[in-house]
């Protein structure tokens, strides 16, 4: 979770559908059931792909040209991952596309030439190995072999994809649609590059929770979020934000958090209460 340059190459490069055993769904890679079916998690995602794209060359090293003079190409970035195979303008005044098929040379790995974009071909490739491999998958997947239920979250995203072009100045751009293209790219480039070591905790402290004595998916829980909170803290400040959809979906359940949160020792995790679905939290390691 914390070398965001895997991260960012998990939802570019082609994906790899494996299930090691039935009750697996660790398979389907940085998504869980809910990411995909409620659109959560996503403001991560594009915040991970636009620094990925604004401040590293492809093979993760260090652009040296001026991120700020790229903005306009980082949008596109997004457009070309977001990108469906079919044109829909629910609104003629905004005319906001859904299919950037022109995109294709630009991000030849992002888009193809049809307009089919990284997420709508995962989407798909995952539905076709669940259909010739429902026998290894748990049955909480199946419903994304079916057609009705692709084809719903095909409207959906057609509805958010039309929300996330809107401009940050635009009137209509409020708390209703909290994830904008524009959004993801002020934060990318305040953010800056991508970390492309995973952080390491110190023996002292992983020694101090393993004394405590929990299970092992709640211990793996408790190490995930002391090295996401190592990473993300800032100097002067002991709160950070905790992107717990994505950190559930890096451990490989869309429940990890939940399932497991309320067994970490009490004191571990101190949590402000929740407002607009974000979540600051502090870590007492």
């Amino acid at each position: 979770m914390t070398n965001e340059w895997l991260e960012f190459k998990a939802y570019t490069d082609a994906p790899v559908f494996l299930a090691e055993n039935k009750q697996s769904t660790a398979f389907i890679g940085r998504f869980t059931v809910r990411m995909i079916k409620q659109n959560k998690g996503f403001s991560r995602i594009f915040t991970i792909l636009a620094r990925g794209y604004l401040f590293h060359n492809a093979d993760g090293t260090l652009r040296t040209d001026d991120p700020y003079e790229r903005t306009e190409e980082s949008r596109r970035f997004l457009c070309a991952w977001c990108s469906l195979p079919y044109e829909t303008v629910s609104n003629k005044a905004l005319a906001f596309h859904t299919s950037f098929p022109e995109l294709h040379s630009e991000f030849p790995n992002l888009v193809d030439e049809n307009g089919a974009g990284w997420y709508y071909r995962y989407l798909h490739s995952l539905s076709d190995y669940i259909k010739k491999n429902k026998e290894n998958v748990t049955k909480k997947l199946h419903c994304f072999a079916e057609k009705k239920t692709l084809k719903a979250i095909e409207v959906t995203w057609v509805n958010k994809l039309i929300q996330y072009q809107y401009s940050i100045y635009n009137n209509r751009s409020s708390a209703d649609f909290p994830l904008l293209f524009d959004t993801a790219i002020a934060d990318a480039l305040v953010l800056g590059p991508l970390r492309t070591e995973a952080v390491v905790l110190p023996d002292e402290t992983l020694q101090k929770i393993k004394a405590c004595g929990v299970n092992a998916k709640t211990e793996r829980l408790m190490i995930t979020l002391a090295e996401y909170y190592i990473a993300n803290k800032e100097p002067d400040c002991d709160w950070i934000i905790m992107p717990r959809t994505n950190i559930s979906a890096y451990l490989g359940s869309a429940t990890y958090m939940e399932s497991y949160e309320n067994k970490m020792p009490e004191g571990f995790m101190e949590k402000k209460p929740e407002m607009g679905g974000v979540s600051a939290v502090r870590i007492n390691l």
